[in-house]
């Protein structure tokens, strides 16, 4: 991955995202997808999986059908590949770009349903006062360049550049949060939502996780603010304390013995080596959404839409803890902390500038830093 390349990437992103906080610029979106598809399309065979994905691309027949079984992936990836690969043909920077451009395209239009939704929410509920100044979110309801920053600084480089059959599935998952926010869901926007569960567990079996996000969702309960420091407390005391070993060792034990009922276990119980070892460091990324937490429960708010997303964050919070000792844990977080990029996103557009600022930059650097770690 060209360091360089997204250094002057992101900079340019502060520049426009200050520009489309003063006014709104049709077509915006795009001096940002167009040159991270670019970047992510070029990158070097040597970031992790990469390769795979390479000698996958070449190996597969477009015209045949009779293949499918001559590869792990999933038989919705390996479909959706050959549709690409009739596309561009043999061109693999062209097959990456596609890929980014849809997950992208798909973040892009679902952070938009939740911002309509949450902004509908605020107005009729008269919580307008939330915002300070002249914020152009109300008049406008969406920013563009917000979100996807967000987004890319936190999941996006990692999923559309290592695990992407995952970051598929995890961009329908956003989409179908976006219809299970609704308050009064149609019969259309049930039968959308189990749709796309289907077609996102053809991606990837992991898919199957988004479940548990859809039903916390649906439970439309918040707490006071105390409870949710005291849960967050706690969260912190089990991960720092490490207690979660022998409980880790006990559920992924289960878990991997019903590999003979479930694709979805199967494919936790398929990483080499052993599942559960003793963990002796501290996770930077654990301690820094633990401690970004309590900024979320302090910022005072009174939207269900931010509290419902708040509940998924904390809960992916808390798996993390409780299954700090488990290798690749965060394999099943990320389809919780997901949702981080809209819950901040949600808090940031309320701020005044200068707070809006000295939130927003450091967490996209810190976000950054993350992932280079993994992707470099």
């Amino acid at each position: 991955m060209d360091i360089l390349l997204l250094l002057f990437f992101f900079i340019g992103c502060f520049l426009v995202t200050f520009l489309e906080r003063k006014s709104l610029i049709p077509f915006l979106k795009w001096f940002f997808i167009l040159p991270f598809c670019f970047i992510l399309a070029n990158r070097s065979l040597k970031v992790p999986d990469t390769e795979a994905y390479y000698e996958y691309f070449y190996d597969s027949d477009y015209t045949s059908i009779d293949d499918f079984s001559h590869s792990s992936f999933e038989i919705g990836f390996q479909f959706f590949s050959k549709v690409i690969k009739v596309i561009v043909g043999d061109n693999f920077v062209f097959y990456l770009a596609i890929i980014t451009l849809l997950n992208l395209l798909i973040i892009d239009f679902a952070t938009k349903r939740i911002s309509y939704l949450f902004e509908i929410e605020q107005k009729n509920s008269g919580l307008q006062d939330c915002f300070y100044g002249k914020n152009r979110f109300l008049s406008n309801s969406y920013f563009s360049i917000i979100p996807l920053t967000l987004y890319v600084a936190y999941f996006g480089i990692y999923t559309n550049a290592i695990v992407l059959r995952v970051g598929i599935a995890i961009s329908l998952l956003v989409l179908i949060v976006s219809y299970a926010l609704k308050e009064r869901k149609s019969v259309l926007d049930i039968f959308k939502i189990v749709g796309l569960f289907v077609l996102g567990y053809f991606f990837h079996a992991t898919m199957l996780l988004g479940i548990f996000v859809v039903l916390i969702m649906f439970i439309n309960k918040s707490f006071p603010q105390k409870r949710y420091l005291w849960i967050c407390f706690i969260i912190g005391f089990v991960y720092f304390s490490n207690l979660s070993t022998l409980l880790s060792i006990s559920v992924f034990s289960f878990i991997t013995s019903l590999n003979e009922l479930t694709v979805l276990a199967s494919k936790m119980s398929s990483y080499e080596g052993n599942v559960v070892q003793e963990v002796g460091g501290i996770s930077n990324k654990f301690v820094f959404y633990w401690v970004m937490a309590f900024v979320l429960i302090f910022y005072s708010s009174s939207s269900k839409i931010y509290f419902k997303l708040l509940n998924v964050y904390l809960v992916g919070l808390a798996i993390f803890a409780l299954f700090r000792s488990v290798i690749l844990i965060e394999r099943v977080t990320d389809y919780f902390l997901t949702f981080s990029f809209i819950i901040f996103y949600i808090f940031l557009i309320t701020q005044k500038p200068h707070k809006f600022w000295l939130f927003f930059i450091p967490i996209v650097i810190v976000q950054l830093v993350f992932v280079l770690r993994i992707t470099n």
